[in-house]
């Protein structure tokens, strides 16, 4: 559908849009700050203070990412928790100032003019965040679900909770003569709701795909859309909800559209540079760990510092990714397996190395050869495709694209040893494969170096997620049962 991205992506588009506000904020306060220190806006004394001002006005969007200060969920969560990141961000600004000025001390700003800007920079993002917060927690829409099955009407029961305390409920309309299991609100069906030629009165129309593609009923839905109602899949509510598609909900209808909806032109030309960039700067970065990370190899197991394996790449095309040895040689000699957290095969430190994605760092080798992209789905062993693909419906979409060092997937689910990982990693990627950008690849940088530095993602980190799927599967499993 026309012009679907647009709710799809909040979550992507929030971040970019007050990264930018609070870029400019940073520079405004700054600029500020100058004219009330010296009481005039000196060229030379801007382009004098710019490099300082200009690195801290890109690294708090960074730490105020990171610290989740973008995301809607955490403006409803705990205030605490916010100052903490607010703090942390002020802070941050100032020592990037200040280091910069030490580099290069002509581009020193002054005790001065700091004094003056910082104070006016916390009015500033302060006052920004109260307006957003008063906007989030007003902001409820209302919204109405159409429901055809009793498969319909557990997922909207599930996607209740999650839009509870931002939307009101309605009602529901049925299709295909559908009676209501549940104890709600029911408006009537659907050709005594939208076959009269009045607008209901709702923001939201919330229908599964399926009905996007069925001719009685999607004239009527695209009318709906012409006076104003916005029509939402219940994949994409979840999606907008969650950053993550359940396999459930898919369709070939929903696969075709999320391949339509990809920035070609960012995936075509500029993911390679962006990829080269910025793997020559981690790894210029990270150089220095690596070189312990190698020392710590040898000095703890037997065997080659470096391990090598086939995976699959773009379109299950073989290549070789390289990776720091973690485990005792010979460990695969019966044949590939899944790392487990406690595997036996994997030596102590080879575990640490694991834990902090130390072991990831040679790749960057892999993604400078074009073997893989920076950012994308995990490359998988060409020996679990075939399974996978049996047990995992749509595994094979993510072969579609270049396999990655990092990605949405690795960010926000753990290490995965089994086959229900790789079906709930799939939901992550399958997400990624529709929204992938510039930003959302740089963003996804962001949670990986909070990843490396917290140690790994949390097993039941994403726990609302998780808590979806499995009422969902109860619902599923119950119905079974009938």
């Amino acid at each position: 559908m026309a012009g679907e991205n647009k709710r799809q992506s909040r979550h992507l588009r929030w971040a970019k849009l007050f990264s930018v506000v609070d870029f400019f904020l940073v520079v405004g306060a700054f600029l500020l700050g100058v004219w009330l220190r010296f009481e005039e806006l000196s060229i030379a004394t801007l382009l004098g203070y710019s490099p300082g001002v200009l690195a801290g006005a890109v690294f708090l969007p960074f730490i105020f990412y990171v610290g989740g200060l973008y995301s809607e969920r955490h403006l409803r969560g705990e205030w605490l928790a916010t100052v903490r990141w607010l703090l942390i961000g002020f802070v941050s600004v100032t020592v990037v100032i200040l280091a910069v000025g030490s580099l290069d001390f002509s581009s020193r700003v002054g005790r001065g003019v700091l004094l003056v800007s910082l104070p006016i920079l916390i009015f500033f993002i302060t006052v920004r965040h109260l307006i957003l917060l008063r906007w989030v927690r007003r902001r409820a829409i209302s919204y109405l679900c159409l429901v055809g099955s009793e498969d319909e009407e557990n997922a909207v029961r599930l996607l209740r909770k999650v839009w509870g305390r931002e939307a009101e409920f309605v009602g529901i309309v049925t299709a295909g003569g559908y009676i209501p299991r549940s104890d709600v609100t029911i408006l009537g069906s659907a050709e005594s709701v939208f076959g009269l030629g009045e607008q209901p009165d709702v923001e939201v129309v919330l229908v599964k795909g399926q009905y996007l593609d069925d001719p009685l009923i999607w004239g009527v839905l695209r009318r709906l859309r012409y006076e104003g109602i916005e029509i939402l899949s219940l994949v994409d509510a979840c999606e907008e909800a969650y950053q993550a598609v359940p396999l459930s909900l898919v369709t070939d209808a929903w696969l075709f559209r999320a391949s339509n909806q990809s920035e070609l032109f960012y995936i075509r030309k500029l993911k390679r540079l962006f990829d080269i960039v910025f793997a020559l700067l981690v790894l210029l970065i990270l150089l220095p760990v690596l070189l312990l990370g190698v020392l710590a190899v040898r000095l703890s197991s037997r065997g080659p510092i470096f391990f090598r394996q086939t995976r699959a790449g773009k379109l299950e095309r073989p290549i070789t990714v390289m990776k720091l040895r973690t485990m005792h040689v010979d460990s695969e000699k019966d044949g590939a397996k899944w790392a487990t957290g406690d595997d036996p095969r994997i030596f102590p430190v080879g575990r640490l190395l694991r834990k902090f994605r130390i072991d990831e760092i040679p790749q960057l080798v892999n993604v400078l050869n074009g073997d893989i992209s920076f950012v994308g789905p995990r490359p998988e062993q060409l020996d679990f495709i075939g399974h996978l693909d049996q047990e995992v419906p749509y595994y094979r979409e993510r072969l579609l694209i270049q396999p990655g060092l990092t990605g949405w997937a690795q960010v926000r689910y753990p290490y995965g040893a089994s086959v229900e990982d790789a079906a709930r990693k799939l939901e992550y990627d399958l997400y990624y494969m529709k929204h992938m950008s510039l930003f959302f690849d740089f963003f996804i940088l962001l949670e990986t170096i909070k990843v490396m530095v917290c140690g790994g993602v949390r097993r039941g980190g994403d726990r609302e997620y998780l808590n979806f799927r499995e009422e969902m599967e109860a619902l599923e499993g119950s119905d079974s049962a009938c």
